[in-house]
């Protein structure tokens, strides 16, 4: 017995970025496919070797999950489009794939009955690891899409996914600009790139290991800063301010734990 194709998909931009072309779960259950075009929308049934072009969401009454995989930008028009469909959303789930929208960008279509949330793949984990937000029923219908062996899933309720991407950000760009501070404080020794590098990845390392085994209380206090501050404004006076900065909210988010960051 053919196996029913219960779940949709609306697909725009390029497909080579969305994280459906490895769920491996997807092949089996994948119906209509739903792009800017009907050509469009073959060439993405080709691509995923599954599903069948159709023009418009309509066609999604049948399924019991929709995949939006679209640039986060056109998430608002697809979501009118949805609601204008005319089908009934309750015990629906409707998924974005995306790493910094949430279900939130769903919202007028939880009013009208869907189960909403996002997935997406955890960066540094090489697809192995899944941040699915939803209630239950999106859950579900992520794990049956995600879950083989050596792939987890990791579900939050919610709205907590900005907590999530903000921990993105402080190990992402936030960690870089600190890294990008550090590379320029030692370029203006005259200590070679090479050198350099390594002293930056031993500090870091050092840092790793301190905070997983003792957490914030492991946080060293910082030391003599004011003159240092005062020999980089003069030479660098952008990465000076950025460090004084950051020092400052160093400060103010230890000074709780009874042992706050020294800027003197």
């Amino acid at each position: 017995m053919k196996k029913r194709r219960s779940v949709a998909l609306v697909s725009a931009g390029k497909l080579t970025d969305s994280p459906v072309t490895r769920f491996w779960g997807l092949a089996d259950q994948l119906g209509p496919v739903k792009a800017p075009s009907l050509r469009l929308a073959s060439r993405v049934v080709n691509t995923l070797r599954a599903g069948y072009p159709v023009e418009s969401c309509e066609d999604f009454g049948n399924c019991r999950l929709v995949l939006i995989s679209v640039p986060d930008d056109a998430v608002p028009a697809i979501t009118r489009e949805l609601c204008a469909a005319g089908i009934s959303w309750h015990n629906k789930a409707v998924m974005l794939c995306s790493t910094w929208l949430d279900g939130g960008a769903l919202q007028p279509l939880a009013m009208l009955g869907a189960a909403v949330g996002s997935v997406a793949p955890i960066p540094g984990f090489d697809d192995k690891e899944y941040l699915v937000e939803g209630n239950s029923l999106v859950v579900r219908e992520a794990q049956k899409l995600l879950k083989r062996g050596g792939t987890r899933v990791l579900a939050i309720e919610p709205p907590l996914k900005p907590f999530f991407l903000a921990a993105l950000n402080c190990t992402g760009p936030l960690l870089y600009s600190l890294l990008v501070g550090a590379s320029e404080c030692l370029r203006q020794t005259g200590i070679p790139q090479a050198e350099a590098a390594g002293i930056i990845e031993k500090q870091v390392e050092k840092t790793l290991r301190s905070y997983f085994v003792a957490g914030r209380n492991a946080c060293p206090e910082l030391k003599g800063l004011d003159p240092q501050l005062q020999a980089l404004a003069m030479v660098q006076p952008a990465v000076a301010a950025y460090l004084r900065g950051m020092a400052k909210l160093s400060s103010n988010l230890f000074a709780g734990t009874g042992r706050a960051a020294s800027a003197g």
